[in-house]
C-alpha cells in the first residue's frame, strides 16, 4: 500500500510528450468530424432546395389547372411560362428563399400536365428538371453565372416549333 502512495505522489501530471499526443488525436477526431458535418449541412441544404422546387413544380401545376378550367390554357395554347415572384405563379408559391426561376407547363393531348422547371438559390440551381429530381449534386449543382437568362424564361421556350410561349 505505501508502495501505491508514493507512486502516486511522486507523479504530478502530464509529460509535454502525452499532452501532444492527445491533442494530435484530438485535432484528427475533429478533422474527420468536421468534413462528415459539411456534408450533413450540404445535404440538408440541397434536399431543402429540393423541396423547394417540387413546391415551385405543383404550385405551377395548380395555377395551370385553374388556366385550363378558366380556358386560358387550351389545346391550341398548349405551353405556359410561369415566373416566380409574377403573375399568377405568385398567388401559389410563397417565395420565402429569394429564389429565381420559372416553370414551363405543357398540356398534352390526353389532358395531363407536364412540369419543367428552373430554379437558383444562393447555393444551388437547377435547370430544366422536372419532379423526378434526384438530391444529388449532378441533379442539383452549386450556382454559377452561366445559366442565369434561362432561369427567368423557361429555357429556350419550349425548343423547336413551338413558337413563343406566354409568360404569366
Amino acid at each position: 500500500m505505501k508502495k501505491v502512495l508514493s507512486y502516486v505522489k511522486n507523479n504530478r501530471g502530464f509529460t509535454l510528450i502525452e499532452l501532444l499526443a492527445v491533442i494530435v488525436i484530438l485535432a484528427i477526431l475533429m478533422l474527420v468530424a468536421s468534413t462528415n458535418i459539411f456534408n450533413i449541412l450540404d445535404n440538408a441544404r440541397r434536399g431543402s432546395f429540393r423541396t423547394e422546387f417540387l413546391t415551385l413544380l405543383q404550385s405551377a401545376e395548380t395555377t395551370a389547372s385553374m388556366e385550363l378550367m378558366d380556358g386560358t390554357l387550351s389545346q391550341t395554347n398548349r405551353q405556359v411560362c410561369y415566373v416566380i415572384d409574377q403573375g399568377k405563379l405568385a398567388e401559389n408559391f410563397s417565395n420565402n428563399g429569394n429564389y429565381s426561376g420559372s416553370v414551363l407547363v405543357t398540356l398534352n393531348a390526353d389532358g395531363s400536365l407536364t412540369t419543367q422547371g428552373w430554379m437558383r438559390s444562393n447555393y444551388y440551381t437547377v435547370t430544366g428538371a422536372t419532379s423526378s429530381i434526384e438530391n444529388t449534386k449532378d441533379a442539383i449543382p452549386a450556382t454559377s453565372g452561366a445559366e442565369s437568362s434561362a432561369i427567368t424564361t423557361c429555357g429556350d421556350q419550349g425548343g423547336s416549333g413551338t413558337g413563343k410561349i406566354p409568360i404569366r
